[in-house]
C-alpha cells in the first residue's frame, strides 16, 4: 500500500510504472520470472530507485534530497517485494512471459550488431544474460570461469554434432548459452570473410509472403563475397509462448534476392548449405536457429 503524505501518493504513478518496468528488465529469466535471492535483488532494486529518482529531479536530487518520499518509495519497494506479498504472485508468470519473447528479440540485435556496417562493440561479461542496472550494479564481478567452460564445450560440439548442439540450446536458453554461441559463430564468420563485413556495401533486401513484417534482411558485398543476415521481430505476432520462430511456421514468407545472388549459401551459424535462386525461402533459412548469417564466398 502507498503512503500518503501532504495529500499526495507515494510513490506517484509515473515512479510507480517505472519501478514495474525495471522489476520485468532486471530479474532473471531462469527463476520462474522471480530472483533465486529476493533480498540481495531488493537491495539492488533500492540503489538503482533512489539514484533513478534523484536524477529525474522531479521529487527529490542529489543536492536536495527529500528524505520523507525516498524513505517511502523504498517502503514501497520492499512491500511488494515481500514473498507473502500478492504481487509476486502475478509478477511471476507476466515476467516468464516478456522474457521468453525478449530472448528472441536479443538474438536478433545480436545478429543485427555483428553484421550491420561498422564495428560490433561487446562489453565484457555480457556473452550471457546480462540483466544488470546502471552503475554500480553493473560493475558486479563477472563469472568468466564459466564463461570459458560453456565456449569450449560449445566449440567443440559444433564441430561434431552442431545441429544437436542447437536443438539443446533452444530447449535451455534461459542458461545463456545460445546467446553465446551466437556470438561465437557471428565473430568467427566475420573473421573468415574480413573484407565483407569490414569493407562490404550495405543492400537492404525485401520480404514477402504472410509473415513479412515480421523479419528483416540485408546484403553485405565485396569483392570476397556476399553475406546475408535474417534477423525475425515482432514475435508476439508470430509465435506463442512455448513455440519457437523457426521452420515450417514461417510458410512462405522468403527473401527476394537480386540475380546476381542467385546460388548457393552457408549458413555461418549452423553449417547448412541453401541453394536458392532469386527466392530464399524463410522456412530453410531459419529451419534450426531462430536467426540466419548466410555467406556465398566469391570463387
Amino acid at each position: 500500500k502507498k503512503a500518503e503524505v501532504k495529500g499526495k501518493l507515494i510513490p506517484d504513478s509515473n515512479d510507480e510504472y517505472f519501478l514495474y518496468q525495471t522489476l520485468v528488465g532486471a530479474c532473471p529469466f531462469d527463476t520462474g520470472g522471480l530472483p533465486d535471492s529476493l533480498e540481495a535483488f531488493t537491495n539492488r532494486v533500492k540503489e538503482y530507485i533512489i539514484k533513478a529518482v534523484r536524477e529525474a529531479k522531479l521529487h527529490t536530487e542529489w543536492l536536495r534530497p527529500d528524505c520523507e518520499y525516498e524513505e517511502n518509495y523504498l517502503a514501497f519497494v520492499k512491500a511488494i517485494l515481500d514473498p507473502g506479498y500478492e504481487f509476486l504472485k502475478t509478477f511471476g508468470p507476466f515476467k516468464q512471459k516478456i522474457a521468453y519473447y525478449g530472448i528472441f528479440n536479443s538474438l536478433s540485435q545480436v545478429l543485427l550488431k555483428v553484421a550491420s556496417p561498422g564495428v560490433p562493440d561487446f562489453y565484457q561479461g555480457t556473452e550471457l544474460w546480462d540483466l544488470s542496472l546502471v552503475d554500480p550494479d553493473n560493475r558486479r564481478p563477472v563469472d568468466f570461469q564459466q564463461r570459458r567452460e560453456f565456449l569450449e564445450e560449445i566449440q567443440q560440439r559444433a564441430k561434431t554434432d552442431i545441429l544437436s548442439l542447437v536443438e539443446e540450446l533452444l530447449e535451455h536458453k534461459e542458461d545463456g548459452r545460445i546467446k553465446l554461441f551466437l556470438i561465437a559463430q557471428c565473430l568467427k564468420a566475420r573473421r573468415e570473410y574480413l573484407s565483407i563485413f569490414q569493407d562490404g556495401d550495405y543492400q537492404p533486401l525485401e520480404v514477402t509472403g504472410k509473415f513479412n513484417d515480421c523479419a528483416i534482411a540485408f546484403a553485405r558485398q565485396s569483392q570476397q563475397g556476399t553475406a546475408i543476415a535474417i534477423a525475425p521481430r515482432f514475435f508476439t505476432h508470430l509465435i506463442r509462448p512455448a513455440e519457437s520462430p523457426i521452420g515450417e511456421l514461417w510458410q512462405d514468407t522468403a527473401i527476394q534476392l537480386p540475380e546476381n545472388l542467385a546460388g548457393t549459401w552457408t549458413n555461418a551459424i549452423t553449417h547448412q548449405s541453401l541453394p536458392a535462386t532469386t527466392t530464399l525461402s524463410l522456412t530453410q533459412a531459419l529451419q534450426h536457429f531462430p536467426v540466419a548469417l548466410l555467406v556465398q564466398p566469391h570463387s
